[in-house]
């Protein structure tokens, strides 16, 4: 990317860490927080919250300022699918991603932001404005948690307890983590902390796996399918199964635990 790029890419940071500060100003979790979030459900059950809004907003906002050529495909923006999968920069966006545990007053809600440059994951931030932890990450420019390089664990087999898994049980249980929201479990597999992630894709889309796929990757982390494949973004739709996450040298060991 240029230098004019790299300016672009620490504004949206900027932009990103005010759409947190934002949500933390509505969270329950903050002592005394009394918000109107005005809670409706969306049509797959999830839910979605004034917060979730706002925080879209910002982002949207930032993002058409500083990239006005690209496309944004946002969970709280209708799209096209025939769209997105023609466009050839499309910035992929949560602006909350676990608004149940952001309704819940827990502290592993995230923002993420993601971008696909023809298909594949370029750049990502993922923040989590409760812990004060934004990831970030640029193909070719390595992955970092608030400025320091971080990488995936060198654990060559699944430990028990470090693996996530998510809408289903594995064929390990041993190995499963706690359970947390998705977005701080796939930070935490960049981190190393976690060997590896695995969800099935009943409820994410996009926009919940864009953003920590630059991560992962630029982290060192091996991240396809179900099958092993190699996962494309900005597609506007989901034609896999299983989101499959982990450091590389466990990565066989994982999907064979699959169901």
């Amino acid at each position: 990317m240029t230098s004019s790029t790299d300016m672009s890419f620490l504004q949206l940071i900027s932009s990103v860490r005010e759409a947190g500060y934002l949500l933390l100003s509505m969270w329950p979790g903050q002592q005394g927080q009394k918000a109107n979030l005005s809670v409706t459900q969306k049509g797959d059950g999830s839910l979605v919250s004034a917060a979730d809004m706002a925080s879209n907003d910002v982002l949207t906002k930032a993002i058409r300022s500083l990239y006005p050529s690209d496309f944004i495909f946002s969970e709280e923006i209708a799209s096209d699918p025939a769209t997105v999968l023609a466009s050839k920069r499309v910035w992929i966006i949560d602006p909350l991603d676990g608004t149940s545990a952001f309704l819940e007053g827990r502290d592993d809600f995230s923002v993420l932001v993601g971008l696909s440059v023809d298909h594949r994951p370029a750049a990502g931030l993922l923040f989590l404005p409760a812990r004060n932890q934004m990831l970030s990450a640029e193909t070719g420019k390595g992955a970092f948690l608030n400025g320091a390089p971080i990488r995936v664990s060198d654990a060559t087999e699944p430990r028990p307890h470090h693996v996530y898994v998510r809408r289903f049980s594995s064929k390990a249980p041993e190995l499963e983590s706690p359970m947390m929201d998705s977005g701080l479990a796939l930070a935490k597999v960049a981190c190393g902390e976690l060997d590896g992630a695995m969800i099935k894709m009943t409820t994410h889309r996009e926009w919940d796996i864009a953003a920590p796929m630059a991560i992962l990757r630029e982290a060192g982390a091996t991240v396809t399918d179900e099958r092993g494949l190699e996962i494309p973004l900005g597609t506007g739709g989901i034609n896999f199964e299983y989101f499959v996450a982990s450091n590389g040298r466990v990565h066989q060991s994982l999907l064979e635990i699959i169901p």
